[in-house]
């Protein structure tokens, strides 16, 4: 029985033997699936799995075979399943990926030609150089049979060993220049300036060292999957799945080897009002859906105007949101993509600027023809050219990578209105959503599995920065006071749309003026302003820019005065999110679907864009913690960390416990079964209310009611929330 999941980050300083020393406290969490990251041997050092060289083997540095299959064995001894995150859609570019270096090594006589998504049939271009060729040809180092540059060793085909025979010389010390770029002419790649070249292979988005597999071909699928198919898990977790050339054709193979019986989960962004596929023989996504409508629904619509005025006159520029996103996906298009767009364009038959127009233009994340109608492209491809089906499965592969590259990593680091809104599958033009909207968004997914995340390895934030910061929309005139304070104290010299940002990261995130938090803060704020692409980027970072914000930074922190005031409105703005953050844990739990916890989560934690929110867990720490739960909320701080974990592990022994088949819509709550869920999304006031209750158990605060009638302000108390099992 699926109660929730525990998501746990892997990888060589935490391994399958570390995640067996703590089984015990995922059971008394409440827990039901453990929910890994990727296993299979991913490139040395990884910090996430998702960059795996060999399908073929468990990864050594989590504990190999021997090590996964004990965690199973474990798991299962103990009633836990295993939800295991997969990648058909990519691969590593690394030298220990040993089937990409066959296909360097031998080209189309390569058993694995046709395992890669490679488009031209002489060689594949490789942009790694630092600079052009002759500029670095000395740091190319030559041994043996192979080619070394930057880290990444190359296989020298037959041609090439041939050459070196010839020459008997194998190494630099006897080759000159002329020999060697004579060397690399024979080979079957071509080593480019990465600045000023694309390469002519599918990527997973626009990571050069990340090179898309052709899995829908049966016998790449066949091989891709062989040791998948024999893990003994209870479901799958499908990452990017709409990087697939047909996402409906993998699922639909993948559910004929594994069974029915088996959970198939995918990695889905559904925008706001798209409901998935039901064609898809799946049982749901990774929960950035629920996500989303539980977020908004924290948010006070009633601050959209004053804090969208006042962020207008602060920056000085009225923010068109359609015009920046269509912009930003231009911007990715014609810098990140122009060498697959022009690729595309060719086989579509289309104009590189229409093509670009037309992906900038879509609403959702891909279409997915041939399973509807060629219709649906219609908004955007505006004179009716995109007509070739063929050129538009292999489109479609594409549109995720400029929705997301465009949107999410461009647009999101831009509009900063409201930062806790600008998340993973959000609409920037939607500010917050009713309760009755959030009604029937739960209503639709009764007796669903599908997950109820709030934060994942991939949010923007963490869901206790985010309920911080969307405290403002509660007290925007506050909020305008401080910032114009801090600003006519401070008088930064960097852009007031980044000062904007800095104020609301600082705000949301800050756990103490220590010097590991600070230098987190800074790196964010590096990485917020590179993926904005205003000022600086990845590709050319703005050095003398950058150094002026962190400057600001510091001039921030050694300011007395700005600290005093900002500790003093930090400390009520931390209050207020406690409760909003307890609302959020409770509605994830509480409604229909399965609730994620994304590691560590279940106290108060305040972590920011990856790789930030891939921080260690010291679960020996929290271990403790679970020992020393008291029986009531009411007996402890609300900023306890423990407050939040009490709750969660209340609430799973309901979920466990009670039958929550049905969903009767509250003004402030809901029914499920004989379980009243009582909230206010609003926690800076009193909601004074009366409601009627019948006799029941305050299952948080560990009390019986007695049936009556009530504020209810009484029932939820200063938590804003109140979980009541009815009597009969």
């Amino acid at each position: 029985m699926m109660i929730a999941t525990y998501r746990l980050q892997l990888n060589k300083d935490f391994t399958f033997y570390d995640v067996i020393n703590h089984l015990d406290y995922f059971i008394k969490l409440g827990i039901s699936h453990l929910y890994l990251s990727p296993v299979l041997k991913a490139r040395p050092s990884s910090s996430h799995g998702y960059d795996v060289v060999d399908h073929s083997k468990i990864n050594e540095e989590l504990g190999g075979e021997e090590g996964y299959y004990k965690l199973i064995n474990e798991a299962k001894k103990r009633g836990l399943g295993i939800i295991q995150d997969i990648v058909p859609n990519h691969m590593a570019f690394h030298h220990t990926n040993w089937r990409l270096m066959d296909l360097l090594r031998n080209w189309n006589k390569s058993k694995y030609y046709n395992y890669f998504d490679h488009y031209d049939n002489d060689k594949i271009v490789l942009p790694i150089l630092e600079d052009e060729l002759d500029r670095v040809i000395d740091k190319i180092v030559i041994k043996n049979d192979h080619i070394e540059y930057g880290g990444i060793n190359l296989p020298i085909n037959e041609k090439g060993i041939e050459f070196l025979k010839r020459r008997n010389c194998f190494d630099n010390s006897c080759l000159t220049k002329d020999d060697v770029k004579t060397l690399l002419s024979m080979q079957f790649y071509e080593l480019k300036y990465w600045k000023n070249n694309y390469p002519n292979y599918r990527r997973f988005f626009a990571v050069n060292d990340l090179i898309a597999v052709r899995v829908e071909l049966e016998d790449v699928f066949r091989e891709s999957h062989e040791l998948i198919f024999k893990l003994p898990v209870d479901g799958f977790r499908i990452d990017h799945i709409d990087g697939l050339y047909d996402p409906k054709e993998y699922i639909d193979r993948l559910r004929r080897e594994v069974g029915e019986d088996k959970i198939i989960y995918i990695e889905k962004i559904l925008s706001m009002n798209e409901k998935l596929r039901k064609d898809w023989k799946v049982n749901g996504t990774t929960g950035y859906d629920f996500l989303n409508y539980v977020n908004l629904l924290l948010i006070d619509k009633n601050g959209e105007g004053e804090l969208t005025k006042f962020y207008e006159a602060f920056i000085g520029e009225k923010m068109d949101i359609n015009k920046l996103v269509i912009e930003s996906k231009k911007l990715v298009a014609n810098t990140l993509f122009r060498g697959d767009i022009e690729r595309l364009a060719k086989q579509l038959n289309v104009d590189y600027d229409y093509l670009v127009d037309f992906l900038s233009c879509l609403k959702i994340y891909r279409t997915y023809i041939p399973y509807e109608d060629v219709s649906v492209l219609k908004e955007c491809d505006k004179e009716g050219k995109i007509k070739n089906v063929n050129g538009i499965m292999r489109l479609q592969q594409y549109m995720p990578a400029i929705y997301a590259k465009g949107y999410e990593d461009t647009a999101l680091f831009i509009y900063n209105r409201l930062i806790s809104i600008n998340e993973v599958g959000s609409d920037l033009r939607r500010f917050s959503v009713s309760i009755e909207e959030f009604h029937e968004f739960n209503i639709n997914r009764i007796n669903t599995i599908s997950l109820n995340a709030t934060s994942t390895h991939d949010t923007k934030f963490s869901e206790d920065v985010r309920a911080k910061v969307s405290v403002i929309s509660e007290i925007p005139k506050e909020w305008i006071e401080r910032v114009s304070y801090w600003h006519s104290l401070l008088k930064p010299s960097i852009d007031k749309n980044d000062e904007y940002r800095i104020y609301q990261t600082f705000l949301g995130s800050f756990e103490s003026f220590n010097n590991e938090y600070i230098e987190r803060l800074k790196r964010h704020i590096i990485k917020a302003l590179r993926e904005a692409k205003v000022h600086t980027t990845w590709e050319s970072p703005n050095e003398n820019y950058e150094k002026k914000v962190v400057d600001f930074i510091d001039d921030m922190l050694m300011n007395e005065a700005f600290k005093r005031d900002f500790l003093e409105f930090e400390k009520k703005i931390r209050y207020y999110g406690y409760m909003k953050s307890l609302v959020m844990t409770t509605l994830k739990i509480m409604s229909p679907g399965i609730p994620d916890f994304y590691q560590g989560t279940e106290v108060w934690r305040y972590l920011l864009t990856d790789p930030d929110n891939r921080m260690p867990v010291d679960f020996n720490r929290l271990e403790k913690l679970i020992t020393q739960l008291p029986n009531s909320i009411e007996k402890i701080s609300i900023k306890d960390e423990r407050t939040k974990m009490l709750l969660i592990v209340k609430l799973l022994k309901i979920k466990r416990e009670e039958k929550l088949n049905d969903y009767k819509p509250l003004p402030y709550g809901f029914i499920r079964g004989k379980i009243i869920v009582l909230f206010s999304p609003i926690v800076t006031k009193e909601i004074n209310e009366r409601i009627s209750l019948p006799k029941g158990f305050d299952v948080l605060r560990d009390k019986e009611i007695s049936a009556g009638e009530y504020k209810l302000s009484e029932i939820i108390g200063e938590h804003k929330v109140s979980v009541i099992i009815m009597k009969n």
